[in-house]
């Protein structure tokens, strides 16, 4: 991230998180990505694993579905369309009821279960550039699921 969306970003951080994607972000409890970065350490928190398969990559370090307060994931942007809603349900799946998911990229979705509670735009400096949109989802209480 900018410093300042990591500045931006950092106190909508609550409880136990998760950030997927993270690259070379220090935010949040546990970091997931598909590459370790040098600034990463796995005795801090990283794990290398693949954004589809969070269930799985999380399982083997004995973390749970549905076990985190805030999931944070800054996806690659030219994610293809047919691939974006395997992301969501993983992301979803990891968001414990009552919490939240900020979601940062230059598209948004609906997600089952979540309602978007905030919307926010991130513009640069640079010309012709894309912009940063970042979702902020709540996930509904689970008696709510149903």
């Amino acid at each position: 991230f900018p410093q300042d969306t990591h500045d931006f970003i950092k106190p909508l951080i609550t409880g136990r998180s998760l950030h997927v994607c993270a690259g070379n972000s220090l935010l949040c409890d546990v970091r997931v990505d598909i590459e370790k970065q040098d600034i990463q350490d796995t005795k801090d928190g990283f794990i290398l694993g693949d954004m589809f398969d969070l269930v799985n990559v999380l399982e083997k370090q004995g973390m749970d579905k549905y076990s985190f307060d805030t999931v944070l994931c800054d996806p690659v942007w030219n994610l293809g369309y047919h691939v974006r809603h395997k992301l969501i349900y993983a992301l979803r799946d990891m968001v414990r009821p009552g919490g939240t998911l900020i979601f940062n990229c230059l598209w948004f979705p609906k997600i089952k279960t979540m309602k978007l509670e905030n919307m926010f735009v991130g513009l640069n400096d640079m010309a012709w550039r894309n912009v940063s949109l970042i979702g902020i989802y709540k996930k509904y209480q689970s008696h709510l699921l149903f």
